[in-house]
């Protein structure tokens, strides 16, 4: 499987920072305090984790500690995908 935090940095990147290279979005950047992610971002980004690494996410799961970073997502997605 292609390293999770990559898939998920270009996902961003590409979806939420128009593509910029420019970008230095580190692994424990918040999307929310800096702007990345809106609450319909959070959605697409859901939707984009369940099909990519076809695990189902829980409402109740959809909290910053699982969803803020790239490390919180890295280690969310890494949890979901031992069960």
């Amino acid at each position: 499987m292609d390293d999770i935090k990559k898939v998920l940095k270009k996902f961003i990147i590409d979806n939420y920072l128009l593509g910029s290279q420019d970008v230095r979005l580190s692994d424990d950047d918040s999307f929310l305090e800096q702007g990345i992610i809106d609450s319909i971002g959070v959605i697409e980004l859901t939707n984009f984790i369940q099909d990519r690494f076809n695990i189902k996410i829980n409402v109740t799961d959809i909290i910053p500690e699982n969803f803020d970073t790239l490390n919180n997502l890295e280690r969310y997605i890494t949890k979901k995908l031992k069960r």
